[in-house]
């Protein structure tokens, strides 16, 4: 497959504090990247280093197998990018904000036809190309907003947050928008608080802390590796204290789960424990593993680099 962007040793401060630390990462052309990490990983400083919004202290950018740094004017055109602020302009109807970013961008008449009819088919925006955005629906607004994007020759899009604010069934959309984008080998930077659309994109991961990639890799490989289960205990009043759990609002949490014992073992010895017998237990929830409980054990790991 082509790279669509390769990374090498990024490194980038501000006022003495370093941002980025070394990132390394190869996006092959089409592939979905789910970009996550907690505050003040580095995300946003990145995503401006690989649309050539800021340039690193060092390392190179590789955008389609062209060094950006070089061909910054060049390769702008191949970029589209949807922040999570709202870029659309209010007394506009669809129609005319999607042409409008078509003409602003350098696409033929021709072109603007083309793109236009391929953004409201892909985002759904078909019935309200002839209303005001000013009019249209939180999630018609973010729909619109990421279909501007695509109002150019982008082969990478970046979207930050794209369903904030949407309804669950623009947020679907949104999601169908992007997987039909990636058969069509457009390569996609996703970054997103709400974990479970990377599992409904079934997104590479690429989790950034501190500046560097801690890992990367496929859904599938990042739960085998990282996702651990967890047992929840719910009770009437107050939570008894117990050995080996942990008070997390108002329920216990089993701490560690022993790869030679189940939960019904944990089940058992807490049920004969003194403690809770003094107190009417309500509920028990066992959670799978998924991508948050992933995402906590990456954030609990020392930091190494990829692994």
């Amino acid at each position: 497959m082509t790279l669509a962007i390769k990374l090498s040793q990024i490194y980038k401060s501000f006022n003495k504090h370093p941002i980025l630390n070394g990132v390394n990462l190869e996006v092959q052309q089409g592939e979905i990247i789910g970009l996550l990490g907690p505050n003040g990983a580095g995300k946003s400083t990145l995503i401006k280093v690989m649309t050539g919004l800021t340039n690193p202290d060092s390392g190179e950018v590789w955008l389609l197998n062209n060094t950006l740094s070089k061909n910054k004017h060049r390769l702008r055109k191949y970029l589209g990018i949807a922040p999570q602020e709202l870029g659309i302009y209010p007394h506009l109807t669809v129609k005319q904000n999607l042409q409008s970013f078509g003409a602003l961008n350098g696409l033929s008449t021709k072109q603007i036809k083309e793109k236009y009819l391929q953004v409201i088919g892909i985002f759904k925006l078909k019935k309200c190309e002839n209303q005001k955005a000013v009019n249209l629906s939180g999630g018609q607004k973010r729909r619109l907003h990421s279909g501007i994007a695509l109002m150019s020759q982008a082969k990478i899009i970046f979207l930050d947050e794209p369903t904030v604010g949407a309804d669950v069934d623009s947020r679907n959309q949104i999601i169908c928008a992007v997987k039909s984008l990636s058969k069509q080998g457009v390569t996609i930077i996703y970054t997103t608080h709400y974990l479970q659309e990377m599992e409904a994109l079934n997104a590479r991961i690429v989790f950034l802390n501190q500046g560097i990639v801690q890992t990367t890799g496929s859904l599938e490989r990042i739960l085998q590796k990282f996702a651990r289960p967890s047992l929840e205990l719910y009770f009437n009043n107050q939570l008894p204290d117990l050995k080996g759990w942990e008070r997390e609002n108002d329920h216990l949490k089993l701490i560690n789960l022993e790869n030679n014992r189940t939960y019904v073992d944990y089940l058992q010895e807490a049920l004969n424990d003194p403690e809770i017998k003094k107190n009417q237990l309500t509920n028990v929830k066992i959670l799978k593993s998924n991508l948050e409980s992933a995402y906590h054990t990456l954030l609990e790991k020392k930091i190494t680099g990829e692994n």
